[in-house]
């Protein structure tokens, strides 16, 4: 299946892969585009940094047909764009960078280096001959990388894509992100006996990390786990909590997505009331944060606009926990959060920091002043959007959705560790408090990452 990403789901993506990159490899802070009015390029702080980190020469070779230039003047400039900005790169990158270009012609050694290499020709006349825009990379080990077409509809993602093709070359280890989640993240059998299909944001977070699935009845965070996602925590068992209590404490980057009502797990039956809500406070609490109870937020001002059906009518209404966060909902001077557009959040639950606690709570995303708690039990099994609306009473105070956790953190387990430890775990002395200050965000909603969110498929 084909898939196009929606502006609001670009911006979740990148949340998270800058999020968890953030955490892993300073490289990609800040990567953003600078047009300016003469169109060129400023290249941003991570791209100096992955080409200043290059150990050992990269071979891009570009191949662009003149007769493709000569039919479609777009290409032919963004072709321009292209050489302009690689030509920096290769500055930078003080030689390690061998850039060199090719046209392949019609039955031309070219076409034939372009063809080997995957790059993708496109018709451009009736005699049925192809025309190239496309780069292959590679190093001295034949670890490779590839844009097939290079499309000028993805300009404004041009210094992104070449910058992380490259990053991919220089260090083509992925980084291991551990994904522990008590939601069918990875697809399976869904209600009726139906297929669901994986998350798109799995496939997207594959693009930097090697993906580890985590089964929730681990013991331990496996050693070579990188960064460590946790997604709706459910029922973890206590050496599990253990262990990632510990490994927050060494300085383990930690990414946890948790829930007052998680839409997905909110389904009709006896546990209606109790699936939705994510199961982590003893944690929580030892980090310096507190998720309100049986809470979430509303937002009147940042209400996504969704039709209802009244009787016989089907009429428009805001629904005041669904939420478009827009930049002034966002951390401006944050890396992660800095240059997005728009995030989409679903009945997302409330952070606020514990008073005492030595760790910083710093908003990454925040609901306007226009907003509301709402108890969640109006929206399980089936809320009235229509009367959540009608009741609504504005506060003048703004919410916190999500936070990046920092500075000095206590053990969660302060009487030592609980039975069934692993031996790892064992062999290892507790910390009692955190090494050199946790580095830890926490994001008050799990339905932030599901497609229907931000996926146009």
């Amino acid at each position: 299946k084909n898939q196009a990403l929606a502006f609001s789901g670009l911006g979740l993506a990148v949340v998270l892969l800058l999020a968890v990159n953030v955490f892993s490899n300073a490289s990609f802070k800040s990567l953003q585009l600078d047009l300016t009015e003469g169109q060129l390029f400023t290249l941003s702080d991570g791209t100096r940094s992955v080409l200043n980190d290059i150990e050992e020469p990269i071979k891009i070779r570009l191949f662009f047909s003149k007769i493709l230039g000569e039919q479609s003047p777009e290409h032919a400039v963004y072709f321009k764009r292209v050489k302009e900005l690689l030509g920096q790169y290769v500055k930078l990158s003080d030689g390690k960078i061998d850039l060199r270009i090719y046209n392949p012609e019609p039955f031309s050694d070219a076409e034939d280096m372009a063809s080997a290499s995957g790059v993708k020709g496109v018709p451009i006349n009736k005699n049925g001959d192809l025309g190239y825009f496309g780069l292959s990379a590679y190093n001295s080990t034949d670890d490779e990388g590839l844009i097939g077409f290079l499309s000028p509809d993805r300009e404004t993602f041009l210094e992104y894509d070449m910058t992380k093709l490259i990053h991919s070359i220089a260090k083509p280890k992925k980084p291991v992100i551990g994904i522990l989640s008590s939601l069918p993240m990875n697809g399976g059998m869904g209600p009726r006996s139906a297929q669901q299909p994986r998350w798109a944001i799995v496939d997207q977070l594959g693009e930097f990390f090697e993906i580890l699935p985590l089964p929730r009845e681990m013991l331990n965070v496996p050693k070579d786990v990188d960064i460590l996602m946790l997604v709706h925590p459910k029922r973890l068992r206590p050496a599990m909590q253990y262990s990632i209590d510990q490994f927050a404490l060494r300085g383990g980057r930690v990414i946890a997505f948790i829930d007052n009502n998680a839409e997905i797990a909110a389904r009709p039956g006896p546990n209606a009331k109790t699936d939705p809500v994510s199961e982590f406070d003893p944690l929580l609490d030892a980090w310096g944060v507190n998720m309100v109870k049986g809470k979430v937020a509303g937002d009147i001002q940042t209400a996504r606009r969704v039709n209802v059906q009244q009787g016989n009518k089907l009429e428009t209404t805001s629904y005041v926990v669904w939420l478009s966060l827009l930049p002034e909902n966002m951390a401006k001077n944050d890396v992660i959060t800095g240059e997005l557009q728009m995030i989409n959040v679903g009945s997302a639950g409330i952070l606020q920091a514990i008073e005492g606690a030595e760790t910083t709570l710093t908003p990454l995303l925040q609901t306007s002043a226009l907003s509301m708690e709402i108890e969640s039990d109006l929206l399980t099994p089936r809320p009235d959007v229509v009367a959540l609306f009608r009741n609504f009473v504005p506060t003048n105070k703004k919410m916190t959705l999500a936070a990046r956790i920092s500075g000095k953190a206590k053990t969660a387990f302060p009487d030592g560790p609980p039975e069934k430890v692993i031996d790892a775990e064992k062999a290892l002395p507790q910390l009692k408090t955190s090494v050199s200050g946790i580095n830890v965000i926490v994001v008050a909603d799990t339905d932030i990452l599901r497609d229907r969110l931000w996926v146009d498929r």
